[in-house]
This record gives C-alpha cells, sequence and structure tokens, in this order.
C-alpha cells in the first residue's frame, strides 16, 4: 500500500499548520521527517527553508534530518533519501519553485525524484506544501516559468492549485484537468486508500469533471464525519 500524502496550500511551517502537520503526522506513523528543499534557491534560501521546516516539527515533537540540496552534494542528496525508512520518516517538500523543485527530482537520471517515489510505494509518507504539492501530482502548472502543463511525479492524480480560495482557477489555464484546491494553511490528506479529506485551516475542494466538492473536516476528536471522505476517481 502506497503511503499517506498530505497536498498544502502554503504558508507552511507556521503555527496556524500545527494542527493540520500533527494529524499527518499521527495518521502516518511518522516519527522524523526528512526535509527536502529543493524548490528554494541555491545557498542561504535553501538552508533557511530546511531550518524553517526542523524548527517547526522539532516545536511538535519530532526530529528532522536536513536534505543536502542535490545541485550542490548529488551523493550526499542521494544518500540521505536512500536512507529513507517509510515505517518512520515523513518527506516534507517546502514551497518556493515549483520549477525548480521539480529540476531537482527528474534532472539527469533521476534517481532524486525516483527515490521520493519509491519511499512513498514503499507505505513511506509525504507532505508537499505549495510547490511541493504541485509536483506531486500527476499533472504540474509552471507559472514561475512558460506557464505550460508539465508531468509531475504522479503520486496523486490531478493538478494541485495551492494558495487557493473558491473560484481562484479561473487564472490557470489547466483546461478540465482535475484539480486540488489548496488553501493556506490547510489541504487534502490523502491514504493510501485513494480517499482525501480536508485538513487544516481554509475549505479544501476537489474539481472532478467540472465540479467543485468541498473536502469533509474531521471533527474536533480527530476521527472524520461518515461523510468527510471523496473517493478518489468517483
Amino acid at each position: 500500500m502506497s503511503g499517506v500524502v498530505c497536498l498544502q496550500g502554503g504558508r507552511e511551517f507556521t503555527a496556524d499548520c500545527d494542527e493540520m502537520d500533527q494529524k499527518v503526522l499521527a495518521t502516518s506513523g511518522a516519527s522524523r521527517v526528512h526535509v527536502l528543499a529543493g524548490a528554494a534557491r541555491i545557498g542561504s534560501d535553501h538552508d533557511g527553508a530546511t531550518k524553517r521546516a526542523l524548527d517547526h516539527y522539532g516545536r511538535l515533537g519530532v526530529a528532522g534530518i536536513g536534505v543536502p540540496d542535490a545541485r550542490v552534494d548529488r551523493n550526499g542528496a542521494l544518500a540521505s533519501l536512500s536512507a529513507l525508512d517509510p515505517m518512520q520518516d515523513l518527506v516534507v517538500l517546502p514551497g518556493g519553485s515549483p520549477s525548480s523543485l521539480l529540476d531537482v527530482l527528474v534532472s539527469g537520471d533521476g534517481r532524486v525524484g525516483a527515490l521520493v517515489v519509491a519511499h512513498h510505494r514503499a507505505g513511506g509518507a509525504i507532505s508537499g506544501a505549495s510547490a511541493g504539492a504541485m509536483v506531486l501530482c500527476t499533472s504540474m502548472a509552471r507559472p514561475d516559468r512558460s506557464g505550460d502543463v508539465v508531468d509531475g511525479l504522479g503520486l496523486v492524480d490531478g493538478l494541485a492549485l495551492p494558495h487557493w480560495t473558491m473560484n481562484s482557477d479561473r487564472a490557470w489555464d489547466v483546461g478540465e484537468l482535475a484539480l486540488w484546491g489548496l488553501p493556506e494553511c490547510g489541504g487534502a490528506l490523502i491514504t493510501g486508500d485513494d480517499d482525501a479529506i480536508g485538513v487544516g485551516r481554509g475549505a479544501a475542494a476537489r474539481r472532478l469533471d467540472g465540479n467543485w466538492t468541498p473536502l469533509g473536516r474531521v471533527n474536533q476528536w480527530g476521527d472524520p464525519p461518515c461523510t468527510s471522505f471523496v473517493r478518489l476517481g468517483s
């Protein structure tokens, strides 16, 4: 069974994301995070994004490891990702440039992305915010470059719209693709059973066949009410 995936809309690693990230950790059973900040610029931007993620999860009581920047230390990145344990590790992909992150994952022989995909297929959890959510889907828009739609890693069907509010997809030229509407500090938690539930702040939604369906919410005890799940592909 493939692992849990969380698609987040953005403004990650803030206090408003605590409940969502705690839900991801509890659902996946992860006890450690590996932060792959390939959407950030090389140097201080990458290091800062990694530190913010590690500080955030540390505040939630979870230890973390920063994956070396594959653009600078490819062997180090590959070694770090090769050591992933699907039983305990959550891979975290912070936001930034979706095109830069995709380049990191698929450039050269594509081994960086292949290790992320292998982790997921082995049951490991992955959480991506903004650009990090975009690359996890089958399709990905590149507003930071040509604006075209390209293939993502394909872990989740559809295309993710980060920083989303109702009707904000009108600015995206993506045709009739299945879409995930992801609000800031909120998003969609997708389980290995291919069900999706809304988590965090805002109102996440799913567009299938041109129709938007809000994702249900977990209740105050952390259990989903019976109407909360949206079955993917239905």
